[in-house]
């Protein structure tokens, strides 16, 4: 690791994911990471902070990238096979950023502040993904509904860690694509 900044965030991700982010203390990660509370207050204000920063941060950074490495010359249904493909591929720490922020969307963990900003973030994406779907399949329900089966096969991969062989994901969402198009051609 390069800093010690990097091995409190590594530390900490790893204790939230173990432990929750109320059964993780901060002499927790200080321990781990080697270091004395002064250290981690010099980098990070309080829990909270830290939280977001290697968690929530952290995720829409991964997002960011990950989509970046995506086909761009692809139409829509292969792009979205390419892109919940591409999450059974993630190394240990990027899974440990996608999972805890899975939860803290979920609610299922992490802390308030966190949770709102990345309500607010996957809204924002949601709302792109709505239109460029609705776009195709010519429904803002059917839209949706692309959205959320295409959010539920990540879920499964990342929170439940199933292993969904790439035959299955490239038929489900082929399917779902071609359901929603037929729809609006009998429309």
């Amino acid at each position: 690791m390069d800093s010690m900044k990097d091995k409190i965030a590594y530390h900490a991700r790893r204790l939230f994911d173990k432990h929750g982010f109320h059964g993780t203390s901060l002499r927790d990660v200080c321990e781990l990471a080697g270091c004395k509370m002064p250290t981690i207050y010099y980098y990070f204000e309080n829990k909270e902070k830290l939280f977001d920063e290697v968690v929530r941060v952290a995720f829409e950074e991964l997002v960011a990238r990950l989509w970046s490495q995506l086909p761009k010359d692809v139409s829509c249904t292969e792009y979205n096979i390419q892109k919940v493909i591409q999450k059974k591929h993630l190394s240990e720490d990027e899974r440990i950023i996608y999972r805890l922020a899975m939860k803290t969307w979920l609610r299922c963990d992490g802390c308030e502040e966190s949770r709102r900003k990345l309500m607010e973030w996957e809204q924002r994406a949601y709302q792109k993904a709505w239109k460029e779907y609705a776009s195709i399949v010519g429904s803002v329900q059917w839209a949706k509904f692309i959205a959320r089966s295409i959010t539920e096969m990540i879920q499964r991969i990342i929170l439940l860690e199933e292993d969904i062989p790439d035959r299955e994901i490239i038929e489900e969402i082929n399917m779902i694509f071609d359901v929603a198009t037929h729809s609006r051609n009998k429309e």
